[in-house]
């Protein structure tokens, strides 16, 4: 086992790195600021007034506090990096209109009752680089939800990436390739693992779609035809932001289930 999780090491020293380089930052675990942006107003939109909530990989906990601020939830918010959760108790929760608690915590090790409405990830099960593992954080997930709860997974999934990636090479562009610390999910074995063990599919959220079409490749491509450096977080990708989500061109969706 310990050799089989000796990725660990790997993940929370990049973790550390990016602990060390943002601090209390928004952009701590996302650079792109839009991206951020609009995956704190897609969790918000599934989140209810009252919901007793369980965020599983909060990070440095700023995208939590924004989440907290806008709504009134119990919020738990947990992470395996120490170096983060180190950091996220330092958030300032002054104006949070519900309450909010960081600890650090393995979902691996996960043992909570079934007491939450929503259990919720922002880019976390990726960072188990083993599809058993995966797996296993995902029943320890299903298993802090009372009956009828939500799952969250705002996650980075294989689809999306070789839509997007087929799109770049179409326009002369080279594939991006997935985070050396990340394990992109299958959606069909997610969905159906899920689905084995109790939950029922809701949706799929390709919130990202449009924006990354626009800024991931129409963008890179007029900017290598004018020979111009690449710059995100422009006005160029701000449009595209603006658009409604079309197609499947974003590695990072969000996908819903319900607890039956």
């Amino acid at each position: 086992m310990a050799a089989k999780r000796g990725y660990q090491k790997l993940v929370k020293a990049h973790y550390r790195k990016e602990a060390k380089e943002q601090g209390i930052s928004l952009s701590a675990t996302m650079h792109d600021a839009t991206t951020r942006r609009l995956e704190i107003q897609t969790l918000l939109s599934y989140l209810k007034t009252g919901d007793k909530a369980l965020e599983i990989g909060c990070g440095n906990g700023a995208a939590s506090v924004e989440i907290g601020h806008a709504k009134k939830l119990s919020m738990t918010c947990v992470d395996f990096s120490p170096d983060l959760i180190s950091i996220a108790k330092k958030q300032s929760t002054k104006d949070v209109k519900g309450s909010i608690s960081f600890r650090e915590q393995d979902v691996l090790h996960l043992s909570e009752k079934p007491t939450y409405d929503v259990v919720f990830t922002e880019r976390c099960i990726i960072n188990l680089l083993d599809w058993n593992d995966q797996k296993e954080a995902l029943l320890k997930m299903i298993a802090a939800l009372k009956r009828g709860g939500k799952l969250l997974l705002l996650e980075a999934f294989q689809d999306g990436l070789r839509d997007l990636n087929r799109a770049r090479t179409e326009v002369g562009l080279t594939e991006n390739p997935p985070a050396y610390h990340n394990l992109l999910l299958d959606k069909e074995k997610v969905r159906t693992h899920l689905e084995k063990n109790g939950m029922k599919f809701s949706e799929e959220n390709n919130f990202l779609s449009s924006y990354y079409f626009g800024s991931r490749v129409l963008y890179p491509a007029l900017a290598k035809l004018a020979k111009k450096d690449i710059v995100y977080n422009n006005a160029f990708g701000q449009y595209f932001a603006s658009l409604p989500p079309t197609g499947n061109f974003s590695h990072i969706k969000l996908l819903a289930f319900t607890k039956k």
